[in-house]
């Protein structure tokens, strides 16, 4: 594990190992100086990886809907307000989507509700701090508000699902396309009920959209996976399961294969400050008590990851009152490493995958090992080629992360395309695809 080591020292954008020396915990981070955002909720947010920085748009706040734009900066712990002075810009609204496309550092937002229902496309350009309007055609979805959606990164297309306006519910699945501008719906005979209020995480390792919840008649508790490569629903709704919740967030836990929610509305005025963790791989769920003094009860809060430190960062949201707190979780502790229950140790030996996949320049593979035993991973060429020998050797039993930087034994790059790595323990060998993008 030297080696891996080594190779994730360097890669700090991906250094998303196991802590076994820290416990999950709540920690709030208290702004070193400067404004901050207007209290509100149900604002847009995003993560912009390349600045590691939360970036908000819009959202609720006691005065009314809000149009600005902020980011904080998670290195020094400050706001700063990127609204523009002057240009277009989108109409003040709450509950817009809003995804990142890193390849040209935008946030993408769609939909929401203000002096209306919107199913207007806009990119903030977070270099130049501007909007702009996207002017798809026909076919599009309908205006709504209370929609999710994710960035897929392998087809660079915001997909999203449902949503309500004033003519009902909806449970339609559309795909844009953001270089040509253009909606495609997804017909589907197996989807979930038609919702509004619900959240939504991109499931890297699976290339997979996870929502969960929201409203129909009431809160719902449910929790689903879009394909993204065959466009196919399915549901993962165990039996055992928390209670139903709108407006809670989600976001996708990569070192531990699991979608996190926090807070959200069981209706009648009733919020929560619970945290829950639904392992993608067992489809169950388990709550996480977290140490430390967690924030207050609330719907409506955004939240991100961030895959270096492996932390969930939480903003804002609607409880007692308007809120623009920040507060991080720290996700580091990993189920079948820390704990010495044997009902939450690992108990196949299992290839979960890596992340991102699509990479460059680096990439993430994840497994575990039900006890110690010899192993090797190693990637391959479409020729069958050995490209590069990660690991060879006795590995602890748990969950472990090595990564690969693009690299050939000789330790030259690698052209782009698709490789295969191939765990083998004895007798037991598995594989998975993996795309190196330029």
């Amino acid at each position: 594990m030297k080696v891996v080591t080594k190779i994730a020292a360097l890669l700090v954008c991906l250094a998303a190992v196991i802590d076994t020396g820290h416990a999950q915990n709540w920690l709030q981070l208290t702004p070193a100086s400067g404004n901050a955002p207007a209290p509100r909720s149900n604002a847009a947010a995003i993560y912009d990886s390349l600045n590691h920085r939360l970036v908000i748009f819009g959202g609720k706040s006691a005065s009314g809907n809000l149009n600005d734009v902020w980011a904080f900066d998670l290195r020094t712990n400050t706001w700063s307000e990127l609204t523009p002075t002057s240009g277009p810009a989108p109409a003040l609204r709450f509950t817009a989507n809003g995804v990142y496309n890193p390849a040209v550092q935008q946030m993408i937002i769609w939909s929401g509700q203000g002096s209306g229902f919107f199913n207007d496309v806009w990119a903030f350009d977070l270099n130049a701090e501007s909007w702009s309007q996207f002017t798809p055609p026909d076919p599009k979805p309908n205006t709504r508000y209370g929609v999710a959606s994710i960035f897929d990164p392998k087809a660079k297309e915001m997909v999203a699902f449902a949503g309500f306006t004033d003519a009902g519910r909806f449970d339609d699945t559309w795909r844009f396309n953001i270089a040509n501008a253009t909606w495609k719906e997804i017909s589907l005979t197996t989807h979930p009920e038609r919702r509004c209020l619900h959240s939504a995480s991109y499931d890297a390792l699976e290339h997979r959209m996870i929502i969960y919840g929201g409203q129909t008649s009431g809160p719902r508790g449910d929790i689903w996976a879009f394909d993204l490569t065959n466009n196919t629903w399915a549901d993962l709704t165990p039996q055992t399961s928390p209670a139903g919740r709108w407006f809670s967030t989600n976001i996708y836990d990569a070192v531990n294969n699991r979608a996190i929610i926090f807070g959200g509305g069981f209706g009648g005025g009733s919020v929560t400050n619970e945290v829950w963790g639904f392992d993608l791989a067992q489809n169950s769920w388990q709550q996480i008590s977290a140490s430390g003094t967690p924030p207050s009860a609330r719907e409506g809060a955004v939240a991100i990851y961030t895959r270096a430190e492996g932390r969930m960062v939480v903003f804002g949201g609607l409880g007692n009152a308007y809120f623009n707190d920040i507060w991080v979780l720290n996700l580091s502790s990993t189920t079948g490493v820390d704990s010495n229950s044997d009902n939450e140790f690992p108990i196949t030996f299992r290839l979960l995958g890596n992340y991102p996949n699509p990479f460059n320049p680096a990439t993430m593979i994840v497994f575990e090992m039900p006890a110690p035993a010899n192993i090797s991973l190693r990637v391959y060429n479409l020729q069958g080629q050995q490209v590069k020998n990660l690991f060879e050797g006795k590995i602890d039993g748990g969950r472990h992360q090595m990564v690969w930087d693009g690299t050939n034994d000789l330790g030259a790059k690698v052209i782009s395309g698709i490789y295969f790595y191939v765990l083998k323990a004895g007798a037991i060998s598995v594989s998975r695809k993996m795309t190196l993008v330029e």
